[in-house]
């Protein structure tokens, strides 16, 4: 049997675990960028004590491995939650809360080089602060993180691979399971390679492009 024959009924298996694994990580990321906005408000207005508490979040999502962070959010959550989560859910729930500690980090050190002067200059036009926030401060922040929050989604797609652990059917699990029954390693975990290499190109390319239009608006970054 020619290797294309022994690997052709993993095609559509290939197909489906690459959509799992774009649509998780593009959700997880997405969601990771709304968390991040919130710890980075959280410790930027919320007090001594809040700000306290998200330095701790983040310096524990950093300083632990994601792929204990995947087990326990499959294993260990549901319990205390109550809440029943599928593989999926909690494979996403766990990049969800690694990459949103990583993206506050990053937005944060976007708004030191903004400075202090942002905010109160909004106000005294008359703007809230949410809306100093929402209108002035956050395009500045994510216009200047573009590419590191690329890099950010790089990894978390990379991450997505752990949720081969928790019997997520998605791209690393397809190949595993094709590895071992094709007897064709090399040629099973080239193509899927060559599929996370596809995704990251386009992820890429998509940053670019958004840099661009955003630089028509923005065209100093400030």
């Amino acid at each position: 049997m020619t290797t294309w024959a022994s690997f052709a009924p993993f095609v559509q298996d290939v197909v489906q675990g690459a959509a799992t694994t774009a649509v998780a990580s593009v959700v997880a990321f997405v969601l990771g960028i709304a968390l991040g906005s919130v710890l980075l408000l959280a410790r930027v207005h919320g007090g001594r004590t809040l700000a306290a508490l998200v330095v701790i979040y983040v310096s524990f999502i950093r300083g632990t491995p994601a792929l204990i962070q995947m087990l326990v959010a499959y294993y260990v959550l549901p319990s205390i939650l109550h809440l029943p989560l599928s593989p999926l859910a909690a494979g996403i729930l766990a990049l969800t809360l690694n990459t949103g500690a990583y993206v506050s980090e990053i937005l944060r050190g976007a708004n030191n080089s903004l400075g202090h002067g942002q905010l109160p200059a909004a106000q005294a036009l008359g703007l809230t602060s949410v809306q100093a926030w929402r209108y002035i401060i956050f395009p500045q922040l994510f216009y200047r993180t573009i590419p590191p929050l690329t890099n950010e989604f790089t990894m978390l797609l990379k991450a997505s691979s752990l949720m081969s652990l928790i019997a997520v059917h998605e791209l690393a699990t397809v190949a595993r399971d094709a590895s071992l029954q094709t007897n064709l390693p090399l040629q099973v975990f080239s193509a899927v390679a060559a599929v996370y290499f596809v995704i990251l190109f386009a992820a890429s390319s998509a940053s670019r492009r958004l840099e661009r239009r955003v630089a028509k608006v923005l065209p100093h970054g400030h």
